[in-house]
């Protein structure tokens, strides 16, 4: 059975060392021509580090990012909304969230995919169709032959094109910049991960390793990406505290985006292909949950593969029906919170909300969301 897996990225990766730990050989086709270091920053949460203690790699993971104690949403002069003991953003295992570069946990997966597993770069995936048993995939310059098709090709997913599966997408009226900064933080805040609010703004920052400091910075789309550099946010964030204009101060580059999701597909999967991650349902960062929800996939869907093949479909039908509701949840609330959190009277809603809501409740909530099921 050969398994081709359209995108060499977190998502794409992880489905391919979890197949491998249950003995199912794959492919990843990966567009780019090497897989240099891109992106910034990201807290992996207890959810995608279970997965990931799954996989073997939990060490690595932890050598190559920085655990975080707290995370908290904060006035812009660092105070908390409402203090909150560790352990409730830790999972029952006592799991906390890892800030790390985005660079660094691609590294680390593709070098253990390597091991296991075949990967081609250079692979502009363009089409395929079904010839005799197999599907012949047209990629840029090259021809491959597989049985299965899975896609983790993000967003902007060419497979989900591909499928005749609209690409519909939700655009946020924001914009989100992200950074690297070369800077230690002051010892009160080298283990938290903290989301300032402010009017219309917002920035969030934490270390990913004992020198760098991961930053973003939301927006309303008052103003261009264009228009945004290190002097403009220097100017647009002098009212927050100081340690905010000393992290943009310290970086060299900054990386602007506008902020959109995924419309909810009808469905993931059609035929013998199947959509994982961003490609299926790309959700909006207010959760910090999309990288996670890709690593999740790709622990449900390796063990229902194990478990349904060689019938495959089945397999992702199953997958789908396991997967709809947390997915729909994530999506769905970091929607609405990145909408109210943007309006003067959201933001005042949501605080007020944080400060009431017992700890213990919270705690539940989160659980909730961390819960990795163990029987599939």
């Amino acid at each position: 059975m050969e398994i081709a897996i359209i995108g060499g990225g977190i998502s794409g990766l992880s489905m391919s060392l979890a197949l491998a730990k249950l003995g199912i050989q794959s492919t990843v086709y990966e567009r780019a021509e090497d897989l240099s270091e891109v992106g910034a920053g990201l807290w992996l949460q207890p959810n995608a580090l279970r997965v990931l203690q799954w996989l073997g790699i939990e060490d690595e993971i932890l050598k190559a990012g920085f655990v975080l104690n707290k995370m908290e949403i904060a006035y812009p002069n660092l105070k908390a909304v409402k203090e909150v003991n560790s352990n409730v953003v830790a999972d029952r295992f006592g799991n906390q969230t890892v800030a790390i570069h985005r660079a660094r946990l691609q590294a680390i997966l593709l070098e253990k995919v390597k091991a296991v597993a075949k990967v081609e770069l250079g692979m502009p995936y363009l089409g395929h169709e079904q010839k005799g048993d197999q599907i012949e995939i047209q990629f840029e310059n090259a021809k491959r032959k597989a049985d299965w098709i899975i896609g983790a090709d993000g967003i902007k997913s060419k497979l989900r094109g591909s499928l005749g599966f609209a690409s519909e997408y939700r655009h946020t009226d924001q914009i989100c910049v992200r950074g690297i900064a070369q800077i230690r933080l002051p010892e009160a805040l080298r283990k938290e991960g903290k989301e300032l609010w402010g009017p219309k703004r917002r920035f969030g920052f934490s270390h990913i390793s004992e020198d760098q400091v991961y930053f973003f910075a939301v927006l309303n789309t008052e103003i261009s990406p264009a228009e945004i550099n290190i002097e403009s946010l220097q100017k647009m964030y002098a009212d927050f505290d100081p340690v905010v204009n000393q992290i943009i101060r310290a970086t060299d580059f900054v990386h602007s985006t506008e902020l959109a999701d995924l419309k909810r597909l009808d469905s993931w999967h059609k035929d013998q292909a199947c959509l994982i991650g961003d490609a299926a349902h790309a959700t909006t960062p207010n959760m910090g949950q999309g990288a996670c929800q890709g690593i999740e996939d790709a622990y449900y869907l390796a063990q229902l593969i194990h478990k349904e093949a060689p019938n495959l479909t089945e397999a992702f039908k199953d997958f789908e029906a396991q997967r709809r509701a947390k997915v729909d949840y994530v999506v769905n609330n970091s929607w609405r919170f990145g909408q109210l959190v943007h309006k003067p009277w959201g933001q005042f809603l949501l605080k007020s909300i944080m400060k009431i809501t017992p700890e213990k409740v919270v705690k539940g909530q989160l659980e909730k969301l961390y819960e990795i099921e163990t029987e599939v």
